[in-house]
């Protein structure tokens, strides 16, 4: 398994992603960083099992661009035909079990990702579920084989919905899951995110916490910093 990243700019967010993939029951993996900003995020200590290779491709993030498909290709020439590949973003919250689930569906698929997206802004305090028919988020996504290929023309075209086309386009073996290991947690700290998610009207009101406790468990004592520091 190939996890890729791409990041820049949201060192706190993603020192909490590392902790995430430390506590990853997949035994090993293979960490594919592309960092486009200055000053360069810090990696912490990963546990064995895990190899890091960090990127610093040759331009750098400014205000208002969308570098992430720019970033997965980058990282995509770096990965094999044959391997399965997981992303994870930089403001993602995973579950221990992810990489695992992950790994296991894409034995007997080419694509796999979580039926229902979740969102939650931390800046905001608010959160939504989105239920999908045919498509799930980035954020959950995995693939290998047609889709793995398909994956790498979609990032090189330069697109802004990946995960959209990517399951739209492909139509080899799919699969939407009910799992619910990841959270997309908009509103983090340094780097300004580009999508719906970081509208200040997207979601429904969480002003105690009680969704994020939910969806989050323990987990979500990690971000009352980030929610302080945005208030």
């Amino acid at each position: 398994m190939i996890v890729i990243t791409p990041t820049g700019g949201r060192p706190e967010a993603f020192a909490l992603l590392a902790r995430y993939l430390n506590a990853q029951t997949l035994p090993a993996f293979r960490w594919l960083i592309v960092d486009d900003c200055d000053p360069a995020t810090p990696v912490p200590v990963m546990r064995d099992g895990i190899e890091v290779e960090v990127i610093r491709p040759s331009w750098r993030w400014q205000p208002g661009q969308n570098t992430q498909a720019m970033c997965m290709a980058v990282a995509l020439k770096r990965v094999p035909d044959d391997a399965c590949v997981a992303v994870c973003e930089d403001d993602d919250w995973i579950g221990p079990t992810h990489l695992e689930m992950t790994a296991a569906c894409l034995r007997s698929v080419e694509l796999v990702g979580e039926r229902t997206s979740r969102y939650y802004n931390i800046r905001t305090r608010r959160a939504r579920e989105l239920p999908g028919t045919y498509h799930a988020s980035l954020a959950s996504t995995g693939c290998r084989g047609g889709a793995l290929k398909l994956l790498r023309r979609i990032c090189l075209d330069g697109s802004r919905r990946i995960d959209m086309e990517l399951w739209r386009a492909f139509t080899g073996p799919k699969a939407l899951t009910e799992a619910r290991n990841v959270v997309g947690v908009k509103g983090c700290p340094g780097r300004q995110g580009i999508g719906v998610g970081h509208r200040d009207s997207f979601g429904d009101p969480d002003p105690h916490g009680d969704v994020l406790r939910d969806w989050l468990g323990s987990d979500a004592q990690e971000y009352r910093w980030f929610a302080r520091k945005a208030a």
